[in-house]
């Protein structure tokens, strides 16, 4: 692994090991290689993530590490499995890096397993030069405001979605699971997904926790999958519950809302601009030319140190 990068001075002074924020209840905790000094084994992910032994949260955020342009992130699930990229893993990032003085610059590039992506701070507050602007929590920068980034060009291709069976278009095809069939429409944005379009009563959290392991696991998808149950309110707005094959069930996930925009638009439900409904708040999509852009707030929680007894317990 390369060399970290330095730490900007104000953070060296606030001795920060890592820095928590949330996207409509999507948690992540942000470390810095430089400044966090523990290595992101599977084991360190999960105590790290674990809600009672651990900070807690949906996943870690590790970086930025160097790159020629822009900046790297490594993105892991609860689970200790790394993941692609995440959508709202990536607003969170990148409303840290302006947040925590990497970068002042209001558009940038992060580069994930997936490939590079663009972050736009659509209305960026002030740095950390103004006061307490750094400090998660202050009402000054990051505080709700929006962070969109471009998830990159969709695909239905079975091969990339990493589907058994020939290679076909994944759209209005059957599974089985949980006793019965399921029409479903599978996506790749970097990592997989199968959208379940169902009818409102379908849509709830109880089924998500029930179905969303069997088809996460699904033979169909050796490599496992995230799954979302969708319903079409409108012709400009969706309403998801998502399961993610590494975290399990979530308040919100920007790139389950995508896959779920992509979806419900190739299936001729939707035009190409939708808010996306989820149990933690709205996030907007939008599709041109494949090319899907994901827009929506980023809030900062809390910043720590881990203590030393806990410090202890994470492999070196």
């Amino acid at each position: 692994m390369p060399d970290p990068l330095p730490l900007p001075r104000h953070v060296v002074a606030d001795g920060h090991d890592f820095v928590k924020y949330e996207a409509l209840g999507n948690d992540y905790l942000v470390i810095a290689p430089a400044a966090g000094q523990v290595a992101p084994t599977p084991e360190n992910i999960r105590l790290i993530c674990d809600r009672h032994y651990g900070p807690g949260a949906d996943g870690i955020l590790y970086g930025p590490l160097p790159e020629e342009h822009g900046f790297g992130l490594r993105t892991f699930n609860s689970d200790g499995t790394e993941c692609e990229k995440s959508g709202n893993g990536l607003r969170i990032f990148g409303r840290y890096l302006h947040d925590h003085g990497w970068t002042g610059e209001p558009e940038f590039t992060v580069r994930t397993l997936a490939g590079p992506v663009t972050v736009q701070l659509v209305d960026p507050a002030p740095g950390p030069e103004a006061p307490d602007a750094a400090s998660p929590g202050s009402g000054h920068t990051g505080d709700g405001a929006p962070v969109r980034v471009s998830m990159g060009r969709a695909s239905l291709d079975s091969e990339l979605i990493g589907a058994t069976g020939p290679r076909r278009e994944m759209l209005r095809e059957t599974l089985a699971a949980a006793d019965r069939e399921w029409t479903a429409t599978c996506v790749f944005l970097g990592n997989p997904h199968c959208v379940l379009p169902l009818d409102g009563t379908e849509v709830t959290e109880e089924l998500a926790r029930r179905l969303g392991p069997a088809l996460a696991g699904h033979a169909r998808f050796p490599g496992r999958i995230n799954v979302q149950l969708m319903e079409v309110r409108a012709a400009d707005r969706i309403r998801i519950e998502a399961y993610e094959r590494g975290a399990g069930y979530t308040l919100a996930s920007g790139s389950s809302a995508c896959a779920a925009a992509v979806a419900a638009h190739a299936l001729g439900l939707t035009g190409p601009e939708v808010t996306v409904e989820m149990p933690g708040g709205h996030l907007a999509v939008g599709i041109s030319d494949g090319e899907v852009t994901l827009t929506g707030p980023v809030r900062p929680v809390v910043a720590g140190r881990w203590a030393p007894a806990f410090r202890r317990r994470l492999a070196s």
